[in-house]
């Protein structure tokens, strides 16, 4: 049985939602693909939880816990077109296995370094780096690999499931990271995540390469500046690919910004670090929960559901950054969660659709680069937030969001229009 066999159902057959699932299950080498993604995830947010809470600890400064946030989300900016391309020329599966090899040892030197005493908060800012070019990797080769295990016909699901796992893990890990911090100390979480990205790796290794080679061949075929003038002029002609990155451009930018804030709030109403993590974790708990019944579901409108959830988590941070006591702030970044659970889970897929098969890693490494917005959003939202407070700046970057994502529908309505079958 070959993946493309079980990811394509007979025509006409209207499998259920646990008949995609189950469908799913049976692709080869899609159980461990999930399942490394999750670790991988969960070493990345678990990374960030860490390091600003270790920069909050040591500086107590809104800005360097900032400054550290976007050099998660730099390499994105950057490198994004570049690493599209690159992912549509190589085998994807080895670009993903040789960039977390290398994270390993850069988790154990952080090890090392909080044991001994010797770390220093310059030290977390190229730490921070790497992270964001594992991140970069992961969405301009992964989740193309995703979309090929799966098959057309099941890549909602599959995409739905993998925002999914990057919910849970980013509550998982800060939940682990908290906990880790309060019972062992920073140094052994440090140790934790580099354990994880090994179990990653050897998930990853008995994935198959997926039957794709021909669109890699015509990709390689190509010179890189060809295929990203091919790109650009996808984007132009296609309304709904233009909406996809001008909302991600203004989530990343007035939304998303806040992560690396939640520690100081969490300061504000003087609880510890386990109870830190449980406020950093309850985004998590929302995106699980929409992500999952989202995998569930047949969308017509993928529009419909991306440009909601961007409202919802919009609305979200309002409520966080207005809420009195520290369970209504569990409750707002929860309902937040909710939204942001919609954006992640049809983010990807109406980027990919768009795309042809030797154009889906320019395509995502467009997408990267829209996402690179988050660091200068981070950066603004950090100095806005030394200069009249971190809850002022919160409601302020979320109104401006809210005002914007309408603009947005209201000059590309077809982002909002019934999906092509």
């Amino acid at each position: 049985m070959t993946a493309r066999q079980v990811a394509v159902p007979p025509a006409g057959a209207e499998a259920g939602a646990e008949g995609m699932i189950v469908a799913l299950a049976r692709v080869p080498g899609y159980p461990y693909l999930c399942a490394s993604s999750l670790l991988w995830h969960t070493t990345r947010w678990g990374g960030l939880f860490l390091i600003t809470y270790l920069i909050t600890s040591v500086a107590h400064s809104p800005v360097l816990v900032q400054l550290a946030g976007a050099l998660l989300f730099i390499p994105m900016l950057v490198g994004g077109l570049a690493a599209g391309a690159i992912s549509d020329r190589f085998e994807r599966r080895r670009m993903v296995l040789t960039v977390q090899a290398v994270l390993v040892p850069i988790e154990f030197a952080m090890f090392f370094l909080v044991q001994s005493g010797q770390v220093r908060v310059w030290m977390c800012m190229p730490y921070m780096l790497a992270l964001g070019v594992g991140g970069l990797v992961n969405m301009t080769a992964q989740r193309p690999l995703i979309y090929e295990i799966a098959g057309p016909r099941l890549a909602p699901a599959a995409m739905a499931i993998e925002a999914t796992a990057q919910a849970g893990s980013s509550m998982i890990g800060t939940l682990v990271g908290g906990l880790l911090i309060s019972h062992l100390g920073m140094a052994a979480s440090f140790a934790g995540m580099a354990v994880l990205l090994c179990g990653s790796i050897v998930l990853l290794w008995r994935v198959p390469s997926p039957a794709r080679q021909t669109a890699r061949e015509d990709a390689a075929s190509h010179a890189v500046r060809a295929q990203l003038a091919a790109c650009a002029a996808l984007v132009r002609g296609s309304q709904r690919l233009r909406g996809t990155l001008t909302v991600t451009i203004v989530m990343n930018l007035l939304c998303f910004g806040y992560l690396p804030l939640v520690p100081l709030v969490a300061d504000r109403f003087s609880v510890g670090a386990a109870l830190a993590g449980v406020l950093a974790a309850a985004t998590g708990a929302g995106q699980i929960l929409s992500g999952l019944t989202l995998s569930t579901l047949r969308l017509s409108r993928p529009g419909v559901v991306f440009a909601a959830g961007s409202g919802v988590a919009l609305a979200g941070l309002i409520g966080f950054a207005l809420a009195p006591t520290f369970a209504l702030a569990v409750v707002a970044l929860f309902l937040g969660g909710l939204g942001q659970g919609c954006f992640a889970a049809m983010q990807g897929l109406l980027a990919i659709e768009s795309a042809g098969d030797s154009q889906r890693g320019a395509v995502l490494g467009i997408l990267s680069t829209c996402i690179g917005a988050l660091p200068i959003g981070m950066v603004l939202m950090g100095l806005e937030a030394a200069a009249v407070g971190i809850r002022p700046a919160l409601v302020c970057s979320a109104l401006a969001g809210i005002t914007l994502l309408g603009c947005v529908l209201g000059t590309l309505p077809q982002l909002l229009a019934e999906a092509r079958s």
